[in-house]
């Protein structure tokens, strides 16, 4: 998993994630067509409710950023946002500006300009996400922004966003102003096992990895499906985890490596750490055999993350693995290569893939096409050298 690392996990399922993705699943669309129709209607009041992960906050950013073209739009956390930070974030939001003042001159500025805009056909729009976690105060004041109108019209169209009890806050909190809008209510559902699997392999592929059907295949997707309910944000809990699991157990395999011997004794180990490593007799070789019957440049060893290649270079005397000559082949562990008086041998060797053969087929091609330029720019320090005297 070379590009699979936990950066490329936190990059496609992390906090910070792209999170657009979850707008294609059907509950989604159904939240954006329910939140343009109920802000058209008379009352002007929407309620988003689901559970921690469903989407909400991704899709009242959405479509926050499509209200703004016509309105003004402002945004909260309910998390976050005091009765006095509302007050002057709206203000600033909607782009109003005043000099500091004290709380009942900017509730007197707030109100006279939604009026205004109100009046004009462009009342404003208040989105607070998690506005169940507002405080008393904050829930007081936004009672008070529901009971502002102009000529019989709301000055102020709302959008509130919450866990699956949000329709209980004006009942609950004795929000009176709010409740006789008759708010329109819209609960979240969770992504179909179809639209799971979509979602997963495409925020992969967008944060920058490759064949995300072999790493999310569709039992994996299946599995985080199930764990997750079906929730995007769960289903990112979980596919997070679980590619950093995967890292951690490469993590903990040896790196490859090759020990040199020359009539039994050992010359030198070479941990293989780079994704290609010349062996020969030429100085520029990475593993250096200084033996008359090894060419300049006799034989390659590539890298793979499910298997160690060993191709021959047209040598002079050709090479031997497990005292049989080879052109190409994947090398196993405890595999020895015989090169003249010297012999390699091979430990730590990841495990084989169904599709490395297809890799050996096509790798002595590319790798003589390319071999003047390794002549010229490989050195010795690509591989990390252990030396030890006889």
């Amino acid at each position: 998993m070379n590009s699979q690392t936990p950066t490329l996990a936190r990059k496609a399922f992390g906090h910070d994630a792209e999170g657009g993705l979850v707008i294609a699943g059907e509950s989604c669309q159904s939240a954006l067509r329910f939140l343009v129709t109920a802000l058209q209607q008379d009352n002007g009041v929407a309620l988003l409710q689901g559970p921690r992960g469903s989407g909400k906050t991704t899709i009242v950013r959405e479509q926050a950023s499509w209200w703004q073209r016509d309105v003004p739009v402002a945004v909260f956390d309910g998390k976050k946002s005091a009765t006095r930070e509302l007050v002057s974030g709206m203000l600033a939001q909607y782009g109003v500006d005043v000099i500091p003042q004290e709380d009942e001159q900017m509730l007197q500025t707030l109100g006279n300009f939604l009026s205004q805009k109100a009046e004009s056909g462009r009342a404003p729009i208040l989105i607070i996400d998690n506005a169940d976690r507002l405080g008393s105060s904050t829930l007081s004041l936004l009672n008070w922004l529901a009971d502002l109108d102009v000529r019989g019209r709301w000055s102020l169209r709302i959008v509130l966003t919450g866990t699956e009890r949000l329709a209980e806050l004006a009942s609950k909190h004795s929000m009176r102003n709010l409740e006789r809008r008759h708010p329109a209510v819209f609960t979240m559902n969770p992504l179909s096992l179809r639209e799971a699997v979509a979602y997963l392999r495409t925020r992969f592929v967008m944060a920058g990895g490759e064949k995300p059907e072999e790493l999310f295949p569709v039992d994996v997707c299946e599995r985080l499906h199930e764990l997750a309910r079906g929730w995007p944000g769960r289903i990112n809990d979980f596919a997070l985890e679980a590619m950093v699991r995967m890292e951690e157990l490469q993590d903990t395999r040896e790196m490859p490596r090759i020990i040199v011997t020359r009539d039994g004794n050992t010359l030198a180990e070479y941990s293989l750490s780079k994704r290609e490593c010349i062996i020969g007799r030429d100085k520029m070789a990475d593993i250096v055999i200084e033996d008359k019957y090894v060419s300049k440049l006799h034989a390659m060893l590539q890298l793979y993350n499910n298997g160690v290649v060993l191709l021959d270079l047209n040598s002079t005397n050709g090479t031997l693995v497990n005292s049989v000559e080879t052109k190409k082949a994947v090398l196993r562990n405890n595999d020895i290569i015989s090169l003249g008086s010297h012999r390699l041998k091979i430990e730590n060797a990841p495990a084989i893939s169904d599709d490395m053969a297809e890799k050996i087929r096509r790798a002595d091609t590319l790798t003589l096409k390319n071999l003047d330029e390794l002549r010229r720019s490989r050195a010795r320090h690509n591989i990390v050298a252990l030396k030890h005297r006889q």
